[in-house]
């Protein structure tokens, strides 16, 4: 039996859709929530907060409520090192995986939040 969808206008349901953001150094971006970071590299939600929590990515800058986002960029910086360095279902994370994907997202945050950029 499928679910029927809830009807709520579409401002209080930001969760499948991207969300425009402006940074307070003046970068725009489009943020997404974990769910759809999760489809975009073929794992599940789960998987992502159990990598920020374990360290193997870092944690998002990007929050609403208790909610992550990620940005454009975050998720472009994911997608490709997942396909980069072959990370599978149910393998072991390598750390080359995780220290790319610090040093990918701390030039990303910078670019948001440094000032001066």
């Amino acid at each position: 039996m499928k679910r029927k969808p809830v009807d709520r206008p579409p401002e209080k349901m930001p969760w499948g859709r991207a969300i425009p953001y402006t940074s307070p150094t003046g970068k725009e971006t489009m943020l997404y929530n974990i769910g759809m970071v999760a489809d975009a590299i073929g794992r599940t939600s789960q998987t992502i907060r159990k990598w920020e929590i374990s360290g193997v990515i870092p944690p998002t800058p990007f929050k609403q409520g208790n909610k992550r986002l990620y940005s454009r960029e975050q998720v472009d910086c994911l997608v490709r090192n997942v396909e980069k360095y072959h990370v599978t279902m149910g393998l072991r994370i390598s750390k080359a995986f995780s220290k790319k994907v610090y040093e990918e997202f701390k030039k990303i945050n910078d670019e948001f939040f440094k000032e001066g950029k």
